[in-house]
């Protein structure tokens, strides 16, 4: 469902076009047929659909420090908690009033987490939910009428079909951005941190901070 890079390639795949017809269009359109209820589309017809619901998330923890503080009575000391980030990923929005699909792993030990919108729009998120096991978490954002990405399944899926990613690798600057490749292979187990997981391999280039961003098939459906 989320990209998850745990053990991350650093591969990066990009090129540029000012044609209409790209080669990843054209590679999309005949990696998939059109059915009674689904049809196929073009990568930036995907981009379009299911980027806006992509977000950035900041895992912030509490750091306790000394200051002084200088006043008319002298120097006294006084305890204070700040919130700094100590780590960043992607998440994708679920529904329209705001519950969000993530990685554990990006969420892990925050005290605050904090998601950014597509539009730079930012909004403290509550924890709803989290599954180690399985590295999946589900925050909670207070927002109405937000663009959300649909739901596909992952059991319908064959080796060469096309998946793209979309996240933010290498932190928010790179917000937004598309890889594109196919499904390498399907119930791949790996372990992670003494944690079995079983994952769905591709060959589009993720990166860190990718972790918890959109994996979409040709329909643009989040698998």
């Amino acid at each position: 469902m989320v990209a998850n890079n745990s053990s991350d390639s650093t591969s990066q795949s990009q090129s540029v076009s000012g044609k209409k017809n790209t080669p990843g269009a054209a590679v999309v359109a005949n990696s998939a047929k059109d059915t009674a209820d689904k049809k196929a589309m073009t990568t930036p017809e995907i981009v379009d659909k299911v980027g806006p619901a992509v977000v950035g998330i900041i895992n912030k923890a509490s750091l306790s420090s000394y200051g002084n503080i200088f006043g008319y009575y002298g120097n006294s000391n006084q305890n204070q908690q700040q919130e700094v980030e100590q780590s960043s990923g992607s998440g994708v929005v679920i529904s329209q009033d705001g519950y969000i699909v993530t990685n554990n792993h990006v969420i892990d030990g925050a005290s605050e987490i904090v998601v950014i919108m597509n539009t730079g729009d930012e909004y403290t998120a509550k924890l709803i939910g989290k599954d180690s096991k399985t590295d999946l978490a589900v925050l909670k954002i207070e927002a109405s009428g937000l663009t959300y990405a649909t739901l596909g399944s992952s059991s319908d899926l064959r080796v060469g079909d096309t998946a793209i990613a979309i996240g933010n690798p290498l932190g928010q600057e790179f917000a937004g951005t598309t890889t594109q490749g196919i499904i390498s292979g399907l119930n791949r187990t790996v372990t992670v941190d003494n944690k079995q997981l079983t994952l769905i391999q591709t060959d589009a280039a993720i990166n860190p901070g990718n972790s918890g961003g959109a994996l979409v098939n040709a329909y643009g459906e989040l698998i």
